[in-house]
């Protein structure tokens, strides 16, 4: 059970209520939504991360179901399996990355596997070889390298307060998939 109570959405400012709404009003949300003065622009960056056009919605998934394997995050896990599904992760992939198998065989092509290295050496270690970083930026390019480092740190920062707060997993209610935005 949650340390600190959902916040109402009737509590919360239009704005704030707004993106709740959007997101699915969900209890990380509600949760987040407490901590007014910093949860619209939380908000806001985590859609502008989620709808970008720069990264696969199948490459942000593994990365960040990764991330919350990693970190131990029930409730990170429990959102994302159902909306790594829809980015076309297979069951079997969604497996390999939230256990200890060895995933490093079989599932995923050469790129995929880079950023599974990436996310699993800067989680773990809490740095990433010069060279790993190089293979990741040759494979996708430095714009992409960036959004992956801060999906993972978005979603390792998350796991920290959802595990440090207990956010109960939503029963019913699952992340919608927000369309991703072309570049103007």
């Amino acid at each position: 059970m949650t340390r600190i109570p959902y916040r109402r959405l009737e509590d919360m400012t239009e704005q704030a209520r707004e993106l709740t709404r959007e997101r699915g009003n969900l209890n990380v949300y509600r949760t987040m939504a407490n901590a007014e003065n910093v949860y619209t622009g939380w908000m806001l960056a985590g859609r502008g991360g989620l709808t970008s056009p720069v990264l696969t919605r199948r490459l942000r998934e593994l990365v960040t179901l990764r991330t919350a394997f990693l970190m131990d995050s029930a409730y990170e896990l429990g959102q994302h399996r159902d909306v790594a599904l829809t980015a076309g992760v297979s069951a079997d992939e969604i497996s390999a990355v939230t256990t200890e198998s060895d995933w490093q065989t079989g599932h995923f092509d050469a790129t995929e596997l880079a950023v599974l290295r990436l996310t699993t050496e800067l989680v773990s270690t809490h740095n990433v070889a010069a060279q790993l970083v190089v293979q990741v930026r040759e494979a996708l390019g430095s714009e992409a390298t960036v959004e992956i480092l801060m999906v993972i740190a978005r979603y390792t920062g998350l796991a920290l307060m959802l595990n440090a707060l207990d956010v109960d997993l939503d029963e019913t209610a699952r992340l919608p998939t927000l369309p991703i935005h072309a570049p103007d």
